[in-house]
């Protein structure tokens, strides 16, 4: 508080301690839902690292398109809800390449060990 340009102390005594989540989303926005998880299936999977491996492919060797052809698993092969490795066969010899998929917290991570 400033009373005549002099800085008044002025012991605070009402405090409310609050434990509820703050948003910018309230009664009057609207707030985008988190997307739905993805399906943790192999066709799912598999769809997640072909299209992942296109938009890499294009950043690796943008004057190569990416045609692939197959997604190929490591023995012991995919297991739902967890994952595996192999390998993305493209049409083009000199394209695809080795990866590991991971499903974590209902999304698929995948590292593309290649580019």
């Amino acid at each position: 508080m400033l009373i005549g340009g002099a800085i008044a102390s002025v012991p605070v005594t009402d405090i409310a301690l609050v434990t509820a989540q703050e948003s910018i989303c309230g009664v009057g926005s609207v707030c985008p839902a988190d997307p739905a998880p993805d399906g943790g299936d192999q066709t799912t999977a598999e769809r997640r690292v072909i299209d992942g491996y296109v938009a890499k492919q294009a950043g690796c060797t943008p004057d190569l398109t990416a045609n692939p052809q197959s997604v190929i698993w490591d023995p012991p092969g995919f297991t739902p809800n967890s994952g595996g490795s192999g390998n993305i066969k493209d049409s083009n010899p000199q394209l695809g390449g080795h990866f590991v998929a991971d499903y974590v917290n209902g999304r698929w991570h995948i590292d593309y060990q290649y580019c």
